[in-house]
């Protein structure tokens, strides 16, 4: 009898231990994408901290910053976008999210609501190979953070047709089992607890700026497409889940460069907020709110910029009709102070380092920083409208503009005062105030222009002979001290950092 208990007590611990074995092996090897994405969003919403979930597409992770959303209006929320989710994925995410949660508000973007496949692994006739195994990779994102259950399978089996393809998401060993070439820290931090999160309550800010605009054929006032989708259907079942949940639904458009037939979507999802009588954004449609030629990274996706304009809009709306608590001067919220104000930190050390032209002076036009730009004549920006709009866009002029047959160009843009000064071709500035003093500037000759405080003329900020690129520009703070100097050359898109 002691010998067969024996037995059985060493094949449990055998089975124990391979089982504890394979976990970790299964923990090592996944891949931590969506661990990353969605780990504060477990460890927030078990302390009851998200009042608002944002739902949708890359639009949406790209598009909105909870952190700025809390840093100007005191609101919790996360972002639970994904890349290329379609309305039935978006369904499932907010029901997966729902059993950890209780939002006072769910926010939709309604992008792709024409979309009339149920699928992911099937999509629309003519599809790649290529596009559908994009689509199924992307789903790992919102999907690999949630654990085995009734739940997932269900969402599994609604979104995925091949049952080989759906057991990738059930059991994602499947996937992941040969990483082992791929691993890194990351890999390693899940088991030390030192695995990297995601710092912006599920968002992704991208820093690039596309200058150009692309141009389509407006819709016809009033447009909209009578067919029943499954993005439509899905949207609707969303409303119906929040409605019956209590919780409240916003639905919105975020603005990218939309062609005709997103236009078209874009008034329909109107005749959906009407039916269910939810609020709608269609920000499509409001003028001013974003610049498609300083607030896009890509045609389709916001950059910082656009996601702080697009951010603003939609807190605005929420303080105003959402009767959600402002967190901001609670000590239980302190976490949330700190990660604003270490983006911000992260923001204004990206403005000081300044690593390519356009991104920098996207990124000083939304901050408080104090500057100067120069951009020397014959430079080759002097006939690129999309760099020309972005100082545009800093001075409110344009000025710039002038600046043809071989002319220099100077901007001082004091924000602290509330001053701005040009000067093109052979303008001086004589003595005018600023945060650095009474300043001069002189244009002499091309390569030797005078940029100095009228307390003391031997300095000139804009020579040194170590340089030789057509733009300069310094960041300074409302002492007057100089906290950056940055150089371009706007041929080669490269610059240098005066130390």
């Amino acid at each position: 009898m002691k010998k067969k208990l024996g037995i059985i007590l060493k094949v449990v611990l055998f089975l124990a231990l391979t089982c504890t074995v394979l976990f970790g092996v299964m923990m090592l090897t996944e891949r931590k994408a969506s661990y990353i994405k969605n780990k504060a969003f477990f460890e927030e919403a078990k302390k009851d901290h998200l009042d608002v979930l944002f739902l949708g597409s890359s639009h949406v992770i790209n598009g909105i910053n909870p952190l700025t959303l809390y840093s100007d209006y005191g609101i919790t929320s996360y972002n639970l976008g994904g890349h290329g989710s379609l309305l039935q994925e978006t369904y499932w995410q907010l029901i997966r999210a729902l059993d950890y949660a209780k939002p006072d508000y769910v926010v939709v973007d309604c992008y792709m609501m024409e979309k009339n496949y149920q699928y992911l692994d099937v999509c629309e006739e003519g599809t790649s190979e290529e596009d559908i195994d994009s689509s199924i990779n992307k789903l790992h994102l919102n999907m690999d953070a949630y654990p085995l259950s009734k739940l997932k399978i269900a969402a599994v089996n609604d979104l995925i047709q091949d049952q080989d393809v759906r057991n990738q998401f059930l059991f994602d060993f499947m996937v992941y089992h040969d990483r082992w070439s791929e691993l890194d820290k990351n890999d390693f931090g899940r088991f030390n607890g030192k695995a990297s999160t995601n710092k912006l309550m599920g968002a992704e800010m991208v820093y690039g700026v596309k200058t150009d605009v692309d141009v389509y054929e407006p819709c016809q006032e009033g447009e909209v497409f009578t067919e029943q989708t499954v993005g439509k259907e899905y949207l609707m079942k969303i409303i119906d889940e929040c409605q019956r949940d209590g919780i409240g639904v916003l639905l919105v458009f975020i603005p990218f460069s939309a062609q005709t037939f997103d236009q078209v979507t874009a008034n329909t999802v109107a005749q959906v907020a009407d039916t269910y009588g939810v609020p709608y954004l269609n920000m499509l449609q409001v003028d001013g709110l974003i610049d498609e030629a300083t607030d896009l990274n890509d045609h389709g996706h916001l950059n910082a910029a656009g996601a702080d304009k697009v951010t603003d809009y939609i807190g605005k709306f929420l303080s105003e009709n959402a009767d959600l608590t402002d967190h901001r001067e609670d000590p239980e919220y302190e976490s949330w102070t700190k990660l604003s104000s270490k983006y911000k930190k992260d923001i204004n050390n990206a403005i000081l380092d300044g690593e390519e032209l356009r991104t920098e002076l996207s990124l000083l036009a939304n901050s408080d920083y104090n500057s100067v730009i120069y951009v020397n004549n014959n430079s080759p920006a002097l006939n690129d409208e999309g760099v020309k709009h972005l100082i545009t866009n800093i001075s409110g002029t344009s000025r710039i503009d002038e600046a043809t047959d071989g002319q220099p160009y100077i901007l001082i843009n004091d924000k602290a005062m509330g001053v701005s000064y040009e000067a093109v071709g052979g303008e001086t500035l004589e003595g005018v105030s600023t945060s650095m003093g009474d300043m001069t500037y002189i244009p002499i000759e091309e390569k030797f222009r005078l940029l100095y405080p009228v307390s003391d003329e031997s300095v000139n900020y804009l020579y040194d002979d170590s340089h030789t690129e057509d733009i300069q520009i310094l960041i300074y703070d409302d002492n007057g001290e100089v906290l950056s100097h940055l150089y371009y050359d706007s041929l080669e898109r490269e610059y240098l950092m005066n130390q």
